[in-house]
């Protein structure tokens, strides 16, 4: 390599009276052509590189799902002139090893719901050096060994739970409960994840100061090895302005022995509350249930606090008075 170097320099020196532009056109022939010869010298030596080989999983255990994660691709170690690599690295891709998975579970481990066995990639060193070209000398695999990891197949029907997030704007109130369509969904997976789910959950979404409704697909939350029959859902969040409602309830006594009486004073309250302009006329007396509690006699208490044991779901800001009473028991 150096003589040819020596031999460029020593030319051109001999033809310093060239015009210009022929020495530059020279030497660059020169350059290419002592190019052409490192590469061809370095082509002829010997290498130990690293290639990747594609990997093929086929014939799982049936019944079973697959856990554990496999690598798509090996790493050999191989041995190889440089017209060899070159010779790869320019044709197509070698054929993928297959992997039986089943000729190989041989020494199989099964714990609770899992089933699990190695494979060492010794077992299939002559299968992929069958595969490579005679002037390569496969020299190592990596990763040494691949692990199968199979849970029991299960199925189950769970709830849809939509993830919101908001606020409204003023005079603005759910006209009814938030929903999702499927409010429910069939779920497929390992049953090591699908025994402990109560729920799929819609990914989080978040809105403020809502004056109109929402109708739009969200979609669901992703679970690792679980396979779902659809990936989103419908949400629906109805709103409208909302007006304020006064009624006058009596009150209830809950836990009173049948041998008493019981009066109170008073025996109605007032309630004030916030409700859709839709389910105004819908919310009447009936729909609420105000109560006290016999059993908190027993501490001899001056007054009765009054609970709330029904209302309806789409109201806001419910107010009462008074919000305890005084009471006389007498017997029958």
């Amino acid at each position: 390599m150096q003589s040819i170097k020596t031999k460029i320099i020593s030319y051109i020196r001999q033809h310093r009276k060239i015009p210009l532009q022929q020495n530059v056109a020279t030497y660059g022939v020169c350059l290419v052509i002592a190019t052409a010869l490192w590469f061809l010298n370095a082509l002829n030596k010997t290498y130990v590189t690293e290639i990747s080989y594609p990997v093929k999983y086929t014939d799982f255990p049936k019944g079973k799902l697959l856990v554990s994660e496999l690598p798509e691709e090996m790493t050999l170690e191989i041995k190889a002139h440089g017209f060899a690599l070159l010779r790869y690295k320019i044709s197509t891709a070698f054929q993928p090893i297959v992997f039986n998975v089943n000729s190989y579970s041989n020494g199989v481990i099964e714990k609770n719901d899992l089933l699990s066995f190695t494979v060492t990639t010794a077992e299939v060193k002559e299968r992929i050096n069958s595969q490579l070209n005679q002037d390569i000398e496969l020299l190592n695999i990596k990763p040494e060994s691949v692990t199968f990891e199979f849970s029991r197949f299960q199925t189950k029907t769970v709830p849809v739970i939509p993830q919101v997030t908001y606020t409204l704007k003023h005079q603005y109130i759910l006209r009814k409960d938030i929903t999702v369509t499927p409010d429910s969904l069939r779920i497929e997976g390992p049953a090591s994840i699908v025994d402990t789910l109560r729920a799929i959950y819609t990914k989080p979404v978040k809105y403020t100061k809502l004056s109109k409704s929402v109708d739009k697909k969200i979609k669901l939350q992703d679970i690792n090895g679980l396979q779902l029959d659809i990936k989103d859902a419908r949400l629906q969040i109805e709103v409208e302005r909302y007006t304020e409602a006064r009624k006058t309830v009596p009150l209830g006594v809950k836990n009173l022995p049948d041998s008493l009486q019981i009066r109170l004073f008073p025996s109605s309250i007032d309630i004030t509350f916030d409700v859709g302009l839709s389910n105004y006329d819908i919310v009447t007396d009936t729909s609420f249930v105000f109560e006290v509690d016999y059993d908190e006699i027993k501490n001899n208490p001056e007054k009765l606090p009054i609970h709330v044991a029904k209302r309806p779901h789409h109201i806001k800001d419910l107010l009462f008075t008074p919000v305890e009473v005084e009471y006389l028991i007498e017997k029958k």
